[in-house]
């Protein structure tokens, strides 16, 4: 009897092996390139630690940690960059590797791989300086596991007889050149194809520094300028076997610390090197485990770590969305699904930037981008991951408490840019925003109450959700003001989420976002059996909605001149009140606004890759199929940049990699092609599903509604919804 059971045992874990493994060789999954040109870095991650790739893959780049920043005098507080951890230098005798120059004239047979589904990013090419050819393999991977641990894989092959060094720093970065944007009025403009020069990252001063050539140990610890937080980075560096002649010295400094390994080659021979390297923050007086960590790590632990990240992974996308019939757009799902869940962890104490953990663009800040585009995807998909979200938003309430008594008004006022402690974090040039972009305020309410509906979570909702929507329906009521005459509310002097329309009121999504939020405090009321705030509905009731009832329309605001040419009411802003605001209008009303957003597509171009995104899931909701194909052509295409399936920010500009953009992109295939609805009644299929050209069907496999699990198959115009056991 034991024998077969163990027999039946292996049997289970050989066929989930090469479950894994077929997925992981799946095409939709890879993204590769054999060209040292046209290069748009992707990244990696496990929402906690991130690396940049580079090009030659063992050269310095950017890394980051959630929710690490500094904040230097005069600067704005920004998510800072950690110390250097993943070089791998090469000396084969005439010069170290990192001193290849951008034409790479030393390197050739280039190839550079990213695998989506485990997480991997490997690079090789031949390496010859002075006739000394070497075949350089590197395998970078930040365990999806463990979340402090990453580890590179490093390999030589000589063509040649002689002797190489090795050299494996960690090391300070070089501290950025400082803009005074806490105080800065105006900054000057820089051209589209240029990374934003104001988007450095922040800097983390080092204070100590350890290397030890018999345990193969560095260890490097300091911390972010204006920050009390201590960084601590350990490292082991290992080989896979016995190498005659090898020689170690160990040095550090007071900014770095390095291992060089020095040692005779044969022609023919590989020689295999593992870089383990442990990163934690602290609070200055824990302890640091990295070393304790790393003392039980061997070269033969590689592979149990590699198995134990891919196994989490895979795991992860039990949950998928699998399309057929187009093979490059499936390719852009799993791109877009995968960039998302390598900026987010469950349980974490942070949210989620405009470009997650790839780079420092928007300084590493929170804005609505979190609440409104990346955490309805999540949600669904991955509910432990989009509670980090909204518990981010929680633990800033009294932050947002704060910034509403600085300012005047009542109840909890959350900033526009939010560091990694709630606090209002915009730049002074865009100080406007941070004063009077006030939607953010209901776009967080909404997330808390979209939360509830689909765990149903009652516990949750009475600790910490209702709070957040309570305090934030109470900003409502200070922020708005009655108008006698016409027996209303309205807002005035508001930044419009077209955020070029400034000092405008009655700005119609502020004003819609502001009714949602004081309707949804009600319904929470009345769910934990709170006391009705009659001042709170009334205002609700009374909330003015702008509308043109001669064309049957939404301008942007409610002082727009209604007219051919007034750009303001040709934009995407409106058919947001249709999704996902979800407000109640006619199918004339949805149509009408969602022409006008169109009118300015084709006028004025994509613009970012957010709202429009959005303008499919209207056009499949009004059942115009032609519209609904013509604005996924127009806002799909163009924001994808080679190799890597990165996304930027629009079509034009180098902004990447913009995680928004993949979060809104996700919502299109999730909402708009199915028809499906987060509702009080719950999952609704409230409208007919619509897939666009080529594609024959689409499946949303393993979501998540109130701790069920389904399958939703969209195909020959049906939906069909199966439960799993």
């Amino acid at each position: 009897m034991k024998t077969k059971i163990r027999s039946v045992k292996y049997l289970i874990l050989f066929v989930s092996f090469l479950s894994v493994n077929l997925f992981a060789q799946n095409p939709s999954f890879i993204f590769k390139t054999k060209s040292l040109d046209n290069y748009t870095p992707t990244y990696i991650g496990n929402g906690y630690i991130s690396l940049a790739s580079t090009r030659l893959g063992c050269n310095e780049a950017e890394s980051f940690m959630a929710g690490l920043f500094d904040e230097a005098p005069g600067d704005i507080a920004r998510i800072a960059a950690l110390p250097a951890w993943n070089q791998i230098d090469l000396f084969t005798g005439t010069s170290w590797l990192s001193n290849e120059n951008k034409k790479f004239e030393h390197i050739s047979s280039f190839n550079q791989q990213i695998n989506m589904f485990n997480g991997e990013l490997s690079t090789s090419y031949i390496y010859n300086n002075n006739n000394k050819p070497v075949d350089v393999n590197v395998i970078s991977i930040i365990s999806r596991s463990e979340k402090n641990l990453a580890v590179i894989k490093f390999t030589i092959t000589s063509h040649f007889k002689g002797v190489v060094k090795l050299k494996f720093p960690l090391k300070e970065r070089k501290e950025p050149k400082r803009f005074e944007l806490a105080k800065l009025t105006k900054i000057s403009s820089w051209p589209e194809s240029e990374w934003p020069p104001i988007w450095y990252p922040g800097f983390v001063k080092v204070n100590h520094t350890e290397a030890n050539a018999k345990e193969r140990t560095l260890s490097l610890s300091g911390s972010p300028i204006g920050r009390t937080y201590v960084v601590n980075i350990s490292a082991k560096v290992l080989s896979d076997k016995t190498i005659p002649g090898l020689k170690i010295d160990a040095d550090h400094s007071s900014d770095q610390a390095a291992l060089t390994f020095t040692f005779p080659v044969e022609s023919g021979k590989s020689y295999t090197f593992y870089k383990y390297v442990y990163i934690n923050k602290t609070n200055g007086t824990e302890k640091n485990n990295g070393n304790n960590f790393l003392e039980k790590i061997s070269a033969k632990s590689y592979s149990k770590i590699v198995k134990q990240s891919e196994a989490r992974w895979a795991k992860l996308w039990k949950t998928d969305i699998i399309v057929e019939g187009k093979p490059e757009f499936q390719k852009m799902v799993h791109s877009m699904t995968y960039y998302l869940l390598s900026s987010i962890y469950k349980n974490s104490d942070f949210s989620i930037p405009p470009m997650g953990l790839a780079t420092a663009g928007y300084y590493g800040h929170v804005f609505w981008d979190a609440d409104t585009y990346m955490f309805p995807p999540l949600l669904l998909m991955h509910p432990d991951m989009a509670k980090s979200i909204v518990m981010f938003r929680f633990e800033a309430l009294k932050s947002a408490i704060q910034n509403a008594e600085k300012n005047h008004y009542k109840g909890a006022m959350y900033p526009w840019e939010s560091d990694e402690l709630g606090k209002e974090a915009t730049p002074f040039f865009a100080y406007q925003n941070a004063l009077k972009e006030n939607h953010i305020v209901g776009d967080v309410a909404i997330a808390q109450w979209q939360y509830y509906l689909a765990t149903n979570d009652k516990k949750w909702l009475r600790d910490y959700g209702s709070k957040v929507i309570s305090a934030t329906a109470d900003f409502w009521a200070s922020r708005v003001r009655y108008n006698k005459e016409k027996d209303r509310y309205e807002i005035g002097d508001v930044v419009s989420v077209s955020e070029g329309l400034i000092d405008v009121s009655n700005e119609t999504y502020t004003n819609s976002v502001a009714k949602l939020n004081l309707e949804i405090a009600g319904k929470v009321n009345k769910i934990l059996n709170l006391k009705t705030d009659a001042e709170l509905e009334n205002i609700g009731k009374k909330m003015f909605i702008p509308f043109n009832k001669e064309k049957g329309f939404h301008p942007v605001f409610g002082n727009a001149a209604a007219g051919e040419g007034a750009t303001e009411l040709w934009s995407s802003v409106t058919p947001l009140l249709t999704f996902p605001l979800q407000i109640e209008m006619s199918q004339d009303v949805k149509k009408n606004n969602l022409y006008h957003a169109v009118k300015n597509l084709e006028k004025d171009g994509a613009g970012a890759d957010m709202g429009v995104n959005f303008l499919p899931i209207i056009a499949a909701e009004v059942e115009n199929d032609s519209l609904f194909n013509l604005v996924i052509n127009k806002t799909v295409k163009g924001f994808l940049r080679p190799p890597f399936n990165v996304i930027t920010e629009t079509q034009t500009n180098y902004n990447y990699n913009f995680i928004t953009g993949a979060g809104a992109f996700l919502q299109q295939v999730i909402f708009g092609y199915t028809g499906l609805r987060i509702t009080d009644k719950g999952l609704e299929a409230k409208y007919k599903p619509m897939l666009p050209k080529g594609i024959t069907k689409l499946v949303l496999k393993n979501f998540k509604f109130r701790n069920e699990r389904y399958d939703f198959i969209v195909q020959n115009g049906k939906l069909r919804r199966i439960k799993k056991r």
